[in-house]
């Protein structure tokens, strides 16, 4: 841990008074040991956010018509990849080898697409199912200019050796209430991407293959996610949070600069999800800080939650993202599930 990530703790671990008395995941919807081999014919193609759909028309193993539908990478996240709209056409026969899902038996997550003409396309491999994304290029600096926190952002890969996510600590401390909440949410159900909501600033900066991008507007910095076409706002010119702030997912934020690195605290937060399956209350509060790595010019988030009613101590984690020079794309959700077909 350097420097200015143990100062930053330390901060954290300062303002926290105690209060006495796990992107939804690939694995929590498929199975990856489970690879299915569809032979049809495409019916349909939903080309959108949070996920693409594509309907295969075939026939089970008893002789009966059936409708497949395969869950693809969202539309923001395809284009990346150089595809659009054209990329199944509707009558072609296809074959697709993919993943079959936990909770549907005509439900699969797309692997590979075999087309009529010999080609192919591949979304996520079948050997180690690890989902291919888009390369992505390091915007170029001008000479002799140094990395800032300001610029285009973007994920570096999806496992956890390229997914620039650090380990989370403190979640080991939950608490009774914190259990209890848990307990009652669905991991699939109850993801905010599929609501078409954001859900938390922590899971707006590690969507893979979305972009963040990251301005100074005077006494502001805007921060711009992608993922659910959030716009955070950090106000430079406040020291506190104003008390008739409405609450929501990503919270108010007031902010600070110590040197280069930007120090955000958030605050006025509804009920919700940090990431993954850590929930929170409307009491929480959130402290991350922006940094660029002296060996790899990355964007490094750190970040640190307080909430004492689900956790005894912070939660913490980290978040690097690389430089990229792609162009910010719109993501325009759709909160809609498949169509389902008899």
């Amino acid at each position: 841990m350097n420097t200015s990530s143990k100062l930053f703790l330390a901060l954290v671990l300062a303002s926290f008074i105690p209060i006495a008395s796990a992107h939804h995941g690939f694995s929590a919807h498929f199975d990856s040991s489970k690879v299915v081999r569809i032979e049809g014919t495409i019916k349909r193609f939903d080309f959108r956010n949070p996920h693409g759909y594509l309907y295969i028309d075939t026939i089970d193993d008893a002789g009966e018509p059936v409708v497949w539908v395969c869950d693809l990478q969202s539309r923001s996240q395809l284009i990346r990849k150089g595809a659009d709209e054209t990329l199944f056409t509707v009558g072609e026969s296809i074959v697709v080898e993919g993943f079959a899902a936990r909770r549907d038996p005509q439900r699969c997550e797309f692997g590979v697409g075999y087309f009529a003409d010999g080609s192919s396309f591949v979304m996520r491999s079948i050997d180690e199912a690890s989902t291919q994304f888009a390369d992505n290029k390091a915007e170029a600096l001008p000479e002799g200019a140094d990395r800032t926190i300001f610029g285009t952002w973007i994920r570096p890969g999806l496992s956890d050796e390229t997914s620039g996510r650090g380990r989370v600590t403190g979640n080991d401390s939950i608490t009774a209430a914190g259990e209890a909440a848990v307990a009652a949410f669905d991991p699939i159900t109850d993801q905010p991407s599929i609501h078409c909501k954001p859900g938390s600033p922590v899971r707006s900066w590690s969507p893979p293959g979305l972009a963040t991008s990251i301005h100074q507007d005077r006494d502001k910095v805007i921060i711009y996610h992608e993922s659910m076409d959030v716009t955070r706002t950090v106000h430079l010119d406040m020291h506190e949070h104003p008390s008739d702030i409405p609450p929501s997912e990503m919270g108010h934020s007031i902010g600070h600069f110590d040197g280069d690195d930007l120090l955000i605290d958030t605050a006025a937060f509804s009920t919700g999800v940090l990431v993954r399956s850590i929930l929170h209350t409307d009491q929480m509060v959130l402290h991350e800080r922006l940094s660029i790595t002296e060996d790899t010019d990355r964007l490094h988030i750190e970040w640190a939650m307080v909430d004492p009613a689900y956790y005894a101590e912070p939660v913490t984690g980290s978040q690097e993202l690389h430089s990229t020079n792609r162009e910010l794309i719109q993501y325009d959700c759709v909160a809609e599930p498949p169509i389902g077909y008899e």
